[in-house]
């Protein structure tokens, strides 16, 4: 591939996380308010209404992936399936956070779950074949696949530096639905160019004749045994869950733990953003050199202590309590770098290694796990959000629970997983 190849598929990545950045960092801040107003839709029904709309996006994940699998095994590109899903993630994202006081709660309630729908259905439809195109473009080329998993860890970090850095402007400029829309528009034209990265006369995916009439269900069932598969599932699925519970109490850790606004997030997240940038040039020689499986392990355990020890900010022990913050972000960087090189690269080499046609369903059942998990982190740090309203604490335990749910992948990986995930010391994945 060329290297304009490589920049406009970390521009999908970009893209497609900026419309989920946003939606995770300001979702509850958005419908809980600021603690003193009153609440644009009500505690109760949104610790409902979340995880039904996470288990919908967890459930169609691998009927998309193994869709997209019986695409290529019929002779047609993958990447075509990005245009059917271009616009649906950016509208639902917009209906969102559409609503307002002055609303009737019926439309309220209305646009709202129209937005959900279309926003989380439109992600999977996007997602799942874009991430596939791992395989496909690597054709493969161990080299070109490792690039395109470390060009989605990239996009994924630059998403983050957009949506922490950028977006409390874009709030404080032009409110929670005008900075959706900024968003939204900015996504959409960046979600387009991955469907011309392919490396010049890509023609498509061969597929092997013995596979040519694989259903997607057999695909789907062939994951589903792939004991490695699930180890790396169990390993990756704490650090995610830690990833969305940080991205929601960051405002609220800059605003009630540090006394700041909601601009002072910015302050939070641009420490840890630079110090994962500084270690993320390291992770693949650390991965040769260790195996990834030693990496992933030790960087989702820091990953844990340092989320965990968010939990006593406040406290003025390096300089200000800001200043303090700042350096427990920081600490966070190496296993936030580590985590986002290695994810795609250790799916993607699953599928290769059971069939490489497969991509797609390794993904989709991947992303299954992750978003279903996903669910039950954010209903959690909803109901830790609702109860700051008359406990500090409440804001204090959602560092600390993002920080045991990474020990506690770590536990269960080595005790049911290690021996059908490990690799040599010296492989990388």
């Amino acid at each position: 591939m060329r290297t304009s190849g490589y920049l406009m598929y970390t521009a999908g990545q970009l893209g497609v996380m900026m419309l989920t950045r946003y939606f995770f960092q300001w979702i509850i801040r958005f419908t809980e308010g600021d603690g003193t107003t009153v609440a644009l839709l009500s505690a109760g029904a949104m610790a409902l209404i979340l995880p039904c709309f996470r288990a919908f996006d967890a459930v169609i994940d691998p009927v998309i992936g193994a869709a997209g699998d019986a695409w290529v095994r019929s002779g047609r590109q993958r990447r075509k399936l990005l245009w059917l899903a271009l616009p649906w993630p950016a509208i639902g994202l917009g209906l969102i956070f559409a609503p307002s006081v002055e609303m009737l709660p019926a439309l309220r309630w209305a646009l709202f779950a129209l937005g959900m729908f279309l926003f989380f259905a439109g992600y999977s439809f996007y997602a799942i074949p874009f991430w596939s195109l791992i395989g496909d473009y690597a054709q493969g080329d161990e080299a070109v696949r490792t690039r395109l998993s470390n060009a989605q860890g990239v996009g994924l970090l630059l998403a983050t530096a957009v949506g922490f850095i950028l977006s409390p402007l874009a709030v404080a400029h032009w409110g929670f639905g005008g900075g959706a829309i900024v968003f939204g528009l900015a996504s959409l034209v960046l979600m387009t160019l991955p469907y011309f990265a392919a490396p010049p006369g890509f023609s498509g995916t061969k597929v092997a004749v013995d596979l040519a009439k694989l259903s997607p269900w057999s695909a789907m069932a062939r994951a589903f045994r792939d004991k490695r598969f699930l180890g790396v599932i169990v390993l990756f699925t704490g650090a995610q869950m830690s990833f969305t519970i940080m991205t929601s109490a960051a405002p609220f850790i800059a605003e009630k733990l540090l006394g700041g606004t909601i601009k002072d997030t910015a302050l939070l997240l641009g420490p840890f953003l630079l110090s994962t940038l500084v270690f993320f040039s390291f992770v693949r020689k650390w991965s040769s050199r260790f195996g990834w499986e030693r990496v992933v392990l030790f960087g989702t355990v820091a990953l844990g202590v340092a989320y965990g020890g968010a939990g006593f900010l406040g406290q003025a022990i390096i300089g200000t309590p800001f200043t303090t913050a700042m350096c427990v972000f920081a600490a966070a960087g190496p296993g936030a770098a580590v985590i986002l090189g290695l994810e795609a690269e250790a799916v993607a080499r699953c599928a290769s290694e059971a069939e490489h046609e497969s991509t797609g369903s390794y993904f989709g059942l991947f992303n299954m796990v992750v978003q279903g998990s996903n669910g039950l982190a954010l209903t959690l740090a909803t109901m830790l959000a609702a109860a700051s309203r008359t406990s500090l604490f409440a804001i204090r335990a959602m560092p600390m629970v993002a920080g045991v749910l990474c020990v506690l992948s770590v536990v269960l990986y080595l005790g049911f997983f290690e021996k059908h995930a490990s690799a040599p010391p010296g492989a990388a994945v």
